[in-house]
């Protein structure tokens, strides 16, 4: 189904019954990167599967927004399907997402998964070339020299060489997203994300951080500030795994996922 939100038509794929569970991808991903996580949970759960503005079946993005537009399109979604207490897992910018829920509305949240996120500000280091990247992507679109430098930050070296077809499908998937989309995206998660680390322990939801072993984009550090900083989070790493380490190891994903279920009696 389409959902109008303040950043667009947005897709939602929702499965199962049960006590609801929401989804939020990574940047430059869509919907699809989930479809093992849903398959484990769709039997026991209400699994909710956000395609994040301009990003998969989700309408283009014709006008600029900010993070804080995406966490209000994300509580339009929850809003307009009557789910008034789920538990939120996000890679990337959906822990961003996510994060910014707990603080913002925490009684919508039984729990809390991150994966493969931060709560830093881009480093001034990086910007430089994350620059260059969107202005290709929004001139031309994304096209093979610009995808081939994504690969390695995407993905670890062994998901590289075992899962070539994974790789294949992330790069058809962004070859097939509209650039300006693509462009917005990239403002509001990267160019225009604030620090908001001193804000972590204001969060009081029970909290699962995760992280791929080989995550080069938002490297493990990254998330044991997460953890350490958020009152009763655990912090689990992915061996083998890079930035997707949701979909890159799916079987090691649920299994963490699953277990935090359980212990959070959701």
């Amino acid at each position: 189904m389409l959902i109008d939100t303040r950043c667009g038509r947005l897709f939602v794929d929702v499965r199962g019954e049960g006590p609801a569970i929401c989804l939020w991808h990574s940047l430059l991903c869509d919907g699809g990167m989930w479809d093992q996580v849903v398959l484990a949970l769709e039997g026991r759960y209400r699994v909710v599967n956000i395609d994040a503005p301009g990003h998969g079946r989700s309408a283009p993005t014709k006008h600029a927004y900010t993070m804080d537009d995406s966490v209000d399109a994300a509580l339009e979604v929850l809003g307009q399907l009557g789910i008034e207490r789920c538990v939120w897992i996000g890679l990337s910018w959906g822990g961003m997402v996510g994060m910014r829920i707990a603080l913002r509305a925490p009684s919508l949240l039984a729990g809390l998964v991150l994966f493969d996120t931060s709560t830093h500000a881009e480093s001034r280091r990086k910007l430089p070339s994350y620059l260059i990247l969107s202005a290709i992507a929004r001139r031309i679109g994304t096209v093979p020299i610009l995808l081939d430098r994504m690969e390695p930050i995407f993905f670890s070296r062994a998901t590289r060489a075992s899962r070539p077809e994974l790789v294949l499908t992330f790069r058809e998937r962004l070859s097939a997203m509209d650039p300006r989309s693509v462009g917005h995206a990239v403002d509001a998660v990267i160019f225009g994300r604030k620090d908001l680390r001193p804000r972590l322990p204001e969060i009081r939801v029970p909290t699962l951080v995760v992280c791929g072993a080989d995550d080069v984009a938002t490297p493990v550090d990254r998330s044991r500030t997460i953890a350490d900083a958020i009152p009763g989070a655990t912090l689990e790493l992915i061996g083998g795994a890079g930035h997707l380490s949701a979909w890159e190891r799916p079987s090691e994903a649920n299994h963490l996922i699953a277990a935090f279920l359980k212990r959070i009696a959701y």
